[in-house]
Parts: structure tokens; sequence; C-alpha cells
């Protein structure tokens, strides 16, 4: 019989999801944390791993000798090793564009939560407070008439700016190559990074982590921003320097920042509870009910594939 293993316990709960849609002699197994005993036990005898953020290098892919095939479950593939992949044999496809709707739905609403104090106001009302001067005193920004810089303009980057326009944004974004359709569709302009950083009122990140974008947002970059300004971050954790945007919004130098990804995440803490400026949710940007469906389809739909010898799609180059 055939193992497919679930290998980050964000995934468990799709587990049966996962069982009906392959064939009858494949056993879907999941792990409940990223503890390395059981991850050993259960990867024995996987043929296939489906992934998200658990690391997968030389010593990960020791502890799964029969593994032949990882399925990342959307467009992120910094987890992989892909050298170590290469040394043992093993394959490895991503999703990318399935969960675009939901990251960009989530990025949203992170701007909108910070700009419009959504924290300090619940976080008042909840103490049985009801003063609507201590909230608006602090500032209450709009979307209209902003500028919002775009960090990576693909799936989820345009995703996001589609959905700014109808706020009455100024978009402007930068990638490592043009997108006229966003240009001509939404008005978009590119621009180096060292000017979306000077005239963005709010940033977002939609930029895969590689070592060239590893902290690309770094003490320079937070300082080069306007003083009030806000960064959110939906894409990958490691983008932001996160030492330096504790500086950031510890001096005030900026408003506040929408963080959906740690630089850590397997730890399952938040560095930054003592920080109320900084917003972060656990990672749940992708997880909305249309995304985790498409996820399973497409993911099952390509498992089906290996295991019937056939070519998968999305398939990453070793």
């Amino acid at each position: 019989m055939v193992t497919v293993l679930l290998a980050d316990p964000a995934l468990a709960a799709l587990a049966d999801r996962f069982a009906e849609r392959l064939p009858a002699d494949v056993n879907v197994v999941a792990v409940t944390d990223f503890s390395v005993d059981e991850f050993r036990r259960l990867a024995a005898d996987a043929t296939v791993l489906v992934n998200a953020r658990r690391p997968i290098d030389a010593a990960t892919l020791a502890m799964a000798p029969a593994l032949r095939f990882i399925q990342m479950i959307g467009v992120g593939t910094d987890t992989l090793d892909r050298a170590a992949l290469a040394d043992a044999g093993v394959a490895a496809a991503f999703n990318p564009g399935v969960n675009r709707t939901g990251a960009a739905e989530h990025t949203i609403m992170l701007m909108l939560a910070l700009i419009k104090r959504l924290p300090a106001s619940d976080q008042a009302t909840r103490a049985g407070g009801f003063a609507p001067s201590e909230i608006i005193s602090r500032g209450i920004d709009d979307l209209a008439d902003a500028t919002v810089g775009i960090v990576g303009m693909g799936h989820i980057g345009q995703a996001v700016a589609e959905r700014l326009v109808p706020f009455g944004v100024r978009i402007v974004y930068h990638s490592r190559r043009p997108v006229p359709d966003v240009e001509a569709r939404l008005g978009a302009e590119r621009v180096e990074l060292e000017e979306l950083l000077r005239r963005s009122n709010i940033i977002t990140l939609h930029v895969p982590l590689t070592p060239e974008t590893h902290h690309l947002i770094g003490a320079a970059e937070l300082a080069a921003m306007p003083r009030g300004s806000y960064l959110v971050n939906a894409g990958r954790g490691g983008l932001v320097d996160e030492a330096a945007l504790r500086n950031a919004i510890t001096s005030g130098h900026l408003a506040g920042a929408g963080l959906d990804v740690l630089e850590h995440e397997t730890g399952g803490v938040n560095p930054f509870a003592d920080v109320p400026g900084i917003l972060v949710t656990p990672h749940v940007g992708g997880g909305s009910r249309n995304s985790r469906k498409g996820v399973v389809e497409r993911s099952t739909a390509n498992i089906r594939r290996f295991l019937a010898g056939e070519a998968v799609v999305d398939q990453l180059p070793l």
C-alpha cells in the first residue's frame, strides 16, 4: 500500500478529503505537530509528502527512505532544499495561484484592520469602554487616495491590485519584469524598489522567499518608508528583518504592520505579542474554504498522476 503523508500539522484536517480523492489502496496519514519523532515514525514508509511549512532537507529526507514525490500545497517552495531533493531522486511540484483569492482578501483585511485601528477598537470595547475619541485621536486613515506599493506582481499581487482599485488607491509596484496588463487595466505604475518605499503609504509583499529576497525589507528599507506608513506581509516571513521591524514600530516611525507570516513559524510562538502596533495572524491567508478545496483537488490530481506514472503539473526544476 502506498502511503501519502501530510507533513504539516495545518493539513491534518484535510486528511479525509485527500483520502476520498485518492485510490483506495493509498493510505493517507498526517502529522499532528512538527516534532521529529512523529515525523520519523510516519515518514518511514511514505512514498509521497504533502507539505507547506516543514523544512525538507537532507536530514529530513533520510527519515523518509521510500519518498519519491513531494506536493507543495501552494506557491511557496522555500522550505525545500532542491539540491537535497535532486541527490535523493525526489521530484516535487507546487500549486501556483491556488490560494490567490484567499491570500489577496486576507491582505486587504490586514490593511483595513491596521488603518482603521480595528485591534485597538476591539480591545477597548472588550474592556467595557466605549470612548471613540480615544481611538480617533490616535489617527484613523482611509484607503481612498492612499498610495499602495505592491512588491511582486504574480498571481496574488495582481489579485490584491484588482481588489484595491475600487477603493480609489494609487498603485505602484515593483517586480523583476513589467506586467503591461496590470498597468493598462488597473493603472498601476512600475517603479524601482527604492521609489516604491519612498512613495507608498502602505507596502504589501508578494514575492517568493529566495536567497536574494531574504530580509528584502530591513532597517534601511523601513527607514526609507514615510513616517506613519504601514507594512503588510502575507507572503513569507523571511522577507522582513523582524528585529528591524520591531524597532521601526516601537520607535514610532511606522504606524503599524500586519503579518500573516513569520520567519520562524514551526515553533508556534508570536514574537510580537508584546508590540501592540504589529497585528499577527497565524498564516491563514490561504486557508479559506475555497482555497482549501482547490488545494485538495489540485494536489490529489497531481498525486494521482505521479502514482500512475504520468507527468505531474507544475513540477519544480531541481
